[in-house]
């Protein structure tokens, strides 16, 4: 029996999130583990880890110096102690200066950190610290990921240390959720002859909604039978509206706020749209093709590793509004779009799967 405690303080849901949340419960399912989530009280993660009988850990994490509070960091060591934790994973960078060093002091057999974000390490004496001393293992979700890590710190860090296991979808929820689809046009008041496109994800800077917008403006003088809808929530969400109706396009782009029902949305859209300046994997890319959708997305970080250009999408130049528009152009006139979606759903069942994830995973630990 192998005792493991996830370690993730992100205090809002994203993709870093659900394969935390999505990783853990199936290991708490298998009879040779114990599994911990461990996260601060309030978040979407700690709820559903309790809807799903994982045992859960309280901790307060934030960006800064918390992770040399001396409280705290008595606090979670006498716990990965006291439950005797064999193996951690840590997700974000405050939870490998806090959680690495945890661990480390607690003795634990494997400190895994799981980097999900194409964006460099610093190259600072801290990091260097923690990844050759701490860290036991570094899991990598993409290519683009793993030069990523190696960029400014290839010459203390050692290669092999670094495995390359890709996200998994649950090929299976997406298709029972694909037996109950939403009637988008009834739900949105949508017209019934309009192109439903979807972009799904949190409203923040990563994401490039900006540049989503500047492309439906172009798209609009085209076209007018199309509608967008804009899936989440998030800090910029009030700054997004306002760019929306300063730009006249309340006709075109629809915010729905956060769903958790996304899954019975993705069969009610014609594509997915997704303008992020960067990406670690791309969780909502690798879901919508699962669900026969075809892409356009910003050429970033390790996208093209999921969507091959003019077979299951099209991949544009990122921040290039112009680019954007004819791609979703395109693909609105695209008269293969039924076998990109076969092609789409072709490449998550040959590579990205829930089963081949854990497969990876089992292997690794």
């Amino acid at each position: 029996m192998k005792n493991i405690v996830f370690l993730n303080s992100c205090p809002v849901w994203g993709g870093g999130e659900k394969w935390t949340y999505t990783t853990a419960k199936i290991f708490n399912e298998k009879k040779d583990y114990n599994i911990y989530i461990a996260t601060a009280k309030n978040t979407e993660l700690f709820k559903r880890a309790e809807q799903a009988n994982i045992k859960t850990q309280e901790v307060k994490i934030k960006s800064g110096i918390s992770f040399l509070n001396p409280l705290k960091s008595y606090s979670f060591i006498k716990f990965l102690k006291s439950k005797n934790i064999d193996i951690m994973f840590l997700n974000m960078s405050q939870d490998l200066k806090f959680g690495g060093i945890c661990a480390k002091i607690a003795g634990l057999d494997r400190i895994v950190y799981r980097r999900g974000s194409a964006i460099p390490i610093k190259n600072r004496f801290y990091n260097k610290y923690l990844l050759n001393e701490c860290v036991t293992d570094i899991i990598a979700n993409s290519k683009a990921t793993k030069e990523t890590i190696l960029r400014h710190t290839s010459q203390w860090l050692n290669e092999d240390k670094i495995k390359i296991i890709y996200n998994g979808i649950d090929i299976n929820k997406i298709d029972q959720a694909a037996k109950k689809p939403l009637n988008l046009y009834d739900e949105f008041n949508i017209e019934k002859d309009k192109t439903i496109i979807g972009n799904i994800g949190r409203l923040n800077y990563q994401k490039g909604h900006e540049f989503l917008i500047k492309a439906v403006q172009i798209v609009a003088k085209k076209k007018n039978d199309f509608v967008v809808l804009i899936v989440g929530s998030g800090d910029r969400e009030k700054e997004l509206k306002e760019l929306v109706k300063k730009k006249n396009l309340n006709d075109y782009i629809i915010f729905t706020g956060f769903r958790d029902d996304v899954y019975n949305i993705l069969p009610g859209l014609d594509f997915l749209v997704h303008t992020a300046r960067w990406e670690g994997f791309g969780f909502v890319i690798a879901e919508a093709m699962a669900a026969k959708l075809p892409v356009v997305s910003t050429d970033v970080s390790n996208i093209a590793e999921i969507v091959i250009d003019q077979e299951s999408g099209y991949l544009a130049e990122s921040e290039n509004p112009n680019d954007i528009a004819n791609k979703i152009l395109k693909m609105i006139d695209e008269e293969n779009i039924e076998d990109m979606a076969e092609k789409g759903r072709e490449i998550i069942e040959n590579n990205f799967t829930m089963e081949i994830m854990i497969k990876n995973l089992e292997l690794f630990l």
